[in-house]
C-alpha cells in the first residue's frame, strides 16, 4: 500500500477517522490524502445565491476545516488535499482512481432504518462500486 485517501465529512467523526486512517498510513509508510466533498444533491439556496455559489462557499469553509484537521492530526506528516464537489460516493471513487489510491479509508455513522433510507449510506456505495480495497471505520457512539 503506497497510497491511502481518506474520506472524512465536515462532521463530528471526522477526526476519528482521520487518526485512524493516519495511524494506518503510519504503519504501512503510506503516502496519505485527505479528502472532504461538498454534496452537491442536498443544496437549497434561498434565491440570493445560486448552488454553485453555495459550494463554493462551503468548499472554502472545508478547506479551513480541513487545515484544522491536518494540523491537530497529521502534525508535521505531509499530507495531501482534496475538496471537491459532487456525488460523495462518486467523487470518492473518482478521487481515488485519479490520484492513484491503493486504500480508501471513511468512516461509517451506522445508520439503520428510515434515516438509512432518507439518507443513504456513503460507506455502502463506496464498497458496492469501487475496484480499490476499503477500510471502514465505525463511528457510531
Amino acid at each position: 500500500m503506497k497510497k491511502i485517501l481518506i474520506a472524512v465529512d465536515d462532521g463530528p467523526t471526522a477526526e476519528k477517522v482521520a487518526t485512524n486512517g493516519f495511524q494506518l498510513g503510519k504503519q504501512l509508510n503510506a503516502e496519505i490524502a485527505l479528502l472532504t466533498v461538498v454534496d452537491t444533491t442536498i443544496l437549497f439556496t434561498d434565491g440570493d445565491t445560486t448552488p454553485g455559489e453555495l459550494a463554493d462557499m462551503i468548499k472554502n469553509d472545508y478547506k479551513k476545516s480541513q487545515l484544522a484537521l491536518i494540523k491537530k492530526v497529521f502534525k508535521n506528516h505531509k499530507v495531501g488535499t482534496f475538496v471537491e464537489k459532487g456525488k460523495p460516493f462518486e467523487v470518492i471513487l473518482n478521487v481515488a482512481e485519479e490520484w492513484g489510491a491503493d486504500l480508501i479509508v471513511l468512516g461509517t455513522h451506522g445508520r439503520t432504518g428510515l434515516p438509512h433510507l432518507l439518507m443513504g449510506s456513503v460507506a455502502e456505495k463506496v464498497i458496492r462500486h469501487s475496484t480499490k480495497p476499503t477500510f471502514i471505520i465505525p463511528t457510531k457512539p
